[in-house]
């Protein structure tokens, strides 16, 4: 059994977005329309697609918590900070509504959607079978099992490696991303967390990196913490609580 776990969060905005159409009134008014009848039915008619087409027998939908109350927030109080400021399509809300009504779908507190594909993907305990998750997102090569990328569809179902994904957390952690507000380790690109990498993807290797460059032992780990996708081992599913990464 195939069950494709689907990145909703990505999902409803990609399709929320496209939705929407700019008027002009004249005289320099303006105004945003979006048909929600027509994007769910289109979105809809895409899930149905890769159902077919990567040949699943279900879908789930994994869905960031509606309060934004992230646990990485906690962590690190600017994380997505500058993402409050970015006006968000008109229809997201319905569209997201849409997924949570129409599907199954999962949303635990104070989790975001990646974290929930990545707990899902990586235990027997909730879904049987095999699993693909389904996202854009680079972050998920951070999560070990099976993947499809929709914008590279050639490279069909792929699988990640633990040891791979580890070894991408630790470069997320060396490179930081801007967009989610955590700046990564001074003066490392991608060429240079490669060559770092190269020589033992460890969290001893990581450390020195931050600490040559001027930063405590806590400040690299806060930036390993906030870049950790969950997996299933990193949560606690009785009190339904994140299990904060604490190399050794």
């Amino acid at each position: 059994m195939r069950t494709l776990l689907i990145d909703g969060d990505v999902v409803a905005y990609q399709f929320a977005t496209a939705a929407e159409t700019p008027i002009h009134w004249g005289d320099d008014l303006w105004t945003l329309r979006a048909d929600g009848k027509e994007a769910k039915a289109k979105m809809d008619n895409f899930l149905a697609g890769l159902k077919e087409d990567l040949k699943a027998d279900q879908l789930v939908i994994a869905l960031s918590d509606r309060t934004r109350n992230y646990f990485r927030k906690k962590i690190l109080p600017t994380y997505k900070a500058g993402r409050d400021k970015v006006r968000k399509p008109i229809i997201l809300r319905e569209l997201r509504e849409h997924l949570e009504t129409q599907y199954k779908s999962y949303e635990r507190p104070s989790l975001e959607g990646d974290d929930v594909l990545g707990i899902l993907a990586t235990t027997e305990k909730i879904i049987k079978g095999e699993k693909v998750i389904v996202s854009i997102d680079k972050d998920l090569k951070t999560v070990p099992g099976l993947h499809y990328n929709t914008n590279k569809p050639k490279l069909g179902v792929y699988s990640i490696s633990e040891e791979e994904a580890d070894y991408w957390h630790f470069f997320q952690t060396l490179t930081g991303d801007s967009s989610d507000g955590y700046s990564g380790c001074p003066g490392i690109g991608p060429k240079k967390a490669a060559d770092i990498l190269d020589k033992g993807a460890t969290w001893e290797n990581v450390l020195q990196a931050f600490v040559k460059a001027g930063y405590s032992k806590s400040e690299a780990l806060c930036h390993a913490q906030v870049s950790r996708i969950l997996r299933a081992k990193d949560y606690d599913f009785k009190k339904k609580q994140p299990l904060i990464l604490q190399p050794s």
